[in-house]
């Protein structure tokens, strides 16, 4: 009975996300080109955030090494079509899968033995640093130089889209597929198997819930998206440094985006990027010339004003996020609902 009450709200609400839909993609017809740009960049966040928010709010495992997975999405598929003339597709594809591997390794170092939430996060943090310093020294990733990606007449072939708005459709494809992935884990037993974890691993464990099964599903997922997401933001780019994406300082604004909307919900992420990437970039440019370093200064003000005034972020203090039910299920209502 419930499953059909979650359906039956999916399709009441499905003319209305369809329509949200088509009006986000109708930007690239209106949108001046610079503000299409900073759009471009906020999907990206969007998804990236999303995607971290899976393990890191959702399921409540802290990881600081999510840089690794961007930048493997990001490097490899482009090192592979310059260096070996393997389609992008195909090296988007490895690289998930590398990144999916490397996820299923970092879980079963931290999770198999129940380091704690410290231990994971130095852990992954040191995958990500470990990443970077073997980036750097790889010539066929590029080294310290980057990589610098050809363009092309067609979107498909071609590693970089030449036309903003065909990578703006391309980041809101991808944007939507982080989406989806989270929505789809909240409505199920899985994401409240991650909330129960979230609150109580004891308890979770005490009522027969795999911890290790369960925590790795969500970093494995996570990896995946955020490794396809790093490929789709390079193809827009069309130079991949390093320095950017495969350093954890990405990671801090991801974090920083994710706890700002609301951590562990389905839409926190969304609104914290959709707010602070287009801010930010505003900021720099309206304050880059005349003033350097002024835009972070404010950029950091507006965070701590934030964080101080709604610490839960704008989502739980709105009340209004769908998987807010998930994120904070007792591990009884995990097990209840593994019986629906």
């Amino acid at each position: 009975m419930i499953r059909n009450a979650s359906f039956a709200a999916i399709r009441g609400t499905a003319p209305i996300g369809i329509f949200g839909i088509v009006l986000i993609a109708s930007m690239i017809l209106w949108l001046p080109e610079y503000y299409l740009n900073i759009a471009v960049k906020t999907l990206f966040y969007v998804g990236v955030a999303l995607a971290w928010n899976l393990v890191g709010g959702i399921a409540g495992q802290f990881s600081l090494g999510h840089s690794l997975f961007i930048g493997l999405g990001a490097l490899l598929p482009a090192a592979m079509l310059l260096k070996s003339g393997i389609n992008i597709w195909v090296g988007m594809g490895l690289a998930a899968l590398v990144s999916a591997l490397l996820g299923v390794a970092m879980s079963w170092i931290a999770f198999r033995f129940r380091l704690g939430h410290l231990f994971f996060a130095l852990i992954t943090l040191a995958f990500g640093e470990l990443g970077l310093l073997l980036v750097l020294g790889t010539e066929y990733l590029g080294a310290a130089s980057g990589l610098f990606l050809p363009t092309g007449d067609s979107a498909f072939e071609s590693v970089r889209l030449n036309f903003t708005g065909q990578s703006f459709l391309t980041l809101l494809a991808g944007a939507l597929l982080a989406f989806g992935v989270c929505a789809w884990v909240v409505r199920t037993k899985l994401g409240y198997y991650l909330g129960a974890i979230r609150n109580n691993e004891d308890a979770a464990q005490a009522i027969g819930i795999d911890l290790f099964k369960y925590k790795t599903i969500a970093m494995v997922l996570s990896a995946i998206l955020s490794s396809i997401l790093g490929t789709l933001y390079a193809r827009y780019s069309g130079f991949v440094d390093p320095n950017v994406y495969a350093s954890p300082l990405i990671i801090v604004e991801i974090i920083l985006f994710t706890v700002i909307g609301g951590l562990g919900t389905l839409w926190g992420p969304v609104l914290g990027a959709v707010l602070m990437v287009p801010l930010g970039e505003v900021l720099r440019g309206s304050f880059g010339d005349t003033l350097p370093g002024l835009h972070f200064v404010i950029y950091g003000l507006l965070i701590i004003v934030v964080i101080r005034l709604l610490p839960d972020g704008l989502i739980k203090s709105l009340r209004c996020d769908p998987a807010r039910g998930a994120q904070i299920s007792a591990p009884r209502r995990a097990a209840a609902k593994a019986d629906i």
